[in-house]
This record gives structure tokens, C-alpha cells and sequence, in this order.
């Protein structure tokens, strides 16, 4: 007798993809908006008003909620989709959009369009 080997379904994998996107995203905006408004600028600065990534400056508040809006969405994702067999393909590629949306966000060039006169 032969066994068929156990597929392992795919939701688990396709979460940490899509979560890793919308954190990559969440930092880009997080940029951006930080442009847009000198009050969001200071309120993001954590090493300044928390103390929180002291060797980071500037950037500190933007890559801990980067890092949050990541464990946030994967553990949301992964809970939903832990056993779901998804269309990989189209989470794949929403993924690719939402990673190149949010490094877009992150070139000066992108983010000096919406800076503050």
C-alpha cells in the first residue's frame, strides 16, 4: 500500500507574505505622511518623545509601527487563513503590489511630492 503524502495547505505561508507587504507599506506611508505634517513628523520621532530606538532617531516610530501593522496582520491573517488552501498566485501578487507601493513611498522623489510647503 502506497500513502499519499499530506498537502499542508497554503494559508499560513500566503499571511506571512501578505503581512510582510503591509508592514513594507505601513513604513512607506508612515514616511510619507511624516512629510505631509510636521505634527506627525514629531509625533513619530519615539527615540525624541519615548525614548524607544535611541540609535534609530527619526525613523524609530515609522519601523515600530511597520513592525506592528506586520505581527498585527500575520497573526489576523494567519488565524483566518491557517487552514485554507488559497489562490497563492493572486495573494502573491496583491502582495507584490502592496511591497511596491510601500518601497515607492519610502524614494524621496515620491515622498517630497506630498512634503509640507
Amino acid at each position: 500500500m502506497t500513502s499519499k503524502p499530506e498537502i499542508k495547505p497554503n494559508g499560513p505561508a500566503a499571511a506571512a507574505i501578505l503581512a510582510a507587504a503591509i508592514g513594507s507599506f505601513t513604513i512607506g506611508l508612515f514616511v510619507t505622511l511624516a512629510e505631509m505634517s510636521g505634527d506627525i513628523k514629531s509625533f513619530l520621532d519615539f527615540s525624541k518623545n519615548y525614548g524607544i530606538g535611541s540609535g534609530v532617531g527619526p525613523l524609530s516610530g515609522k519601523v515600530i509601527l511597520g513592525v506592528l501593522a506586520f505581527g498585527i496582520s500575520w497573526a489576523v491573517l494567519g488565524t483566518t487563513w491557517k487552514d485554507r488552501e488559497l489562490n497563492f498566485g493572486r495573494i502573491f501578487t496583491i502582495s507584490l503590489v502592496v511591497l511596491a507601493l510601500g518601497f515607492a513611498l519610502t524614494f524621496p522623489p515620491i515622498f517630497e511630492l506630498f512634503a509640507a510647503e
